[in-house]
């Protein structure tokens, strides 16, 4: 999609799901969440209920929409 920006991700129990909060040991999945950060290390959109239909292309066009 010709992103410019890094995305980050990591399975149940990652370093990643544990720093943002996200893991759910008791669960065995990470509780889906998208988080859009710029460059500068600033939260820009948060998505804290993630629906898998439609919700790639609604990051997408929000990434679009803040860096062009």
């Amino acid at each position: 999609h010709g992103l410019r920006m890094p995305l980050l991700g990591g399975p149940e129990g990652s370093d990643v799901a544990v720093a943002f909060g996200v893991a759910r040991p008791m669960v065995g999945v990470a509780k889906r969440t998208t988080w859009l950060i710029d460059p500068d290390g600033t939260l820009r959109r948060v998505y804290p209920k993630v629906t898998p239909k439609g919700h790639a292309a609604e990051v997408l066009a929000a990434a679009r929409e803040i860096w062009g």
